[in-house]
């Protein structure tokens, strides 16, 4: 994650879906901001509750609460930044401040952090994720190549949060998963995927905690995927929040 924190502005708000929220962000401290940072992620600072002006200090006494959320788009021309903020579905410091927005309202912007998906070499991808990770699918979408097979599966709690996505080849699929119990019916997709497939393909996944867990077992064990092929981050988990999320992901990269 690079170092420099922006202080921004929002400048629209757009209720995309019943699930999700496109706030767009402006600042004119955005003129080095790299435009091709599509699905990829930056931190964003949120003020203390009860405030109207975000701490940009990471070392102040009392630091800004900060969440990782992917680009959607960046406009070419202001570099003003679209992200998406999950609502409706479950509670927290930057959900609740998403739906509270309002135009003009103040937050810090730190990154752009790197793409979890790095490797653009193969030819067969898979790509799993949910509402919290539409926007770093749509940005591969944009970057893997033409030429590749790409399955995308993406589930969605309800069939209007399905969202347009920037599909530009006709051998980059994706499939819309409404499902209340994904736990149990993404899994069977992806085993249908895979089943059925003449290769092994590189699989991203960026869903819960759990199911993450489940299927990185799945693909690596049943279906003999290499462990390098597997790309998978945990972007939220069942019950716990994004503050003890990330404690539990310290753990375990120390145990």
């Amino acid at each position: 994650m690079g170092k420099k924190i922006r202080r921004a502005y929002v400048i629209s708000i757009t209720q995309i879906a019943p699930h999700l929220m496109r706030i767009v962000v402006g600042s004119e401290e955005f003129e080095d901001f790299p435009l091709d940072q599509q699905g990829a992620y930056v931190k964003v600072l949120f003020p203390h509750e009860g405030q109207t002006d975000v701490e940009l200090d990471l070392k102040a006494d009392n630091p800004a609460v900060r969440r990782s959320y992917t680009i959607r788009e960046i406009d070419s021309q202001s570099g003003a930044i679209s992200l998406d903020f999950v609502i409706n579905q479950h509670s927290g410091i930057a959900t609740n401040w998403a739906k509270r927005a309002k135009v003009g309202d103040n937050i810090g912007i730190a990154g752009p952090g790197p793409k979890k998906l790095s490797d653009f070499s193969q030819s067969d991808y898979l790509l799993l994720g949910d509402l919290t990770s539409v926007n770093a699918i749509n940005g591969y979408l944009q970057k893997l190549p033409a030429s590749a097979t790409v399955n995308a599966i993406i589930h969605v709690p309800d069939k209007q949060d399905i969202i347009e996505l920037d599909v530009t080849q006709s051998n980059h699929r994706v499939n819309w998963l409404v499902s209340e119990q994904p736990n149990i019916d993404l899994i069977n997709t992806v085993i249908a995927q895979l089943s059925q497939s003449h290769t092994k393909p590189l699989v991203f996944m960026a869903l819960e905690s759990s199911l993450v867990r489940q299927i990185n077992t799945l693909v690596g064990e049943r279906f003999e995927i290499e462990r390098e092929n597997i790309v998978c981050s945990a972007y939220w988990k069942q019950g716990i929040t994004a503050d003890g999320l990330k404690v539990e992901k310290q753990h375990q990269s120390n145990a």
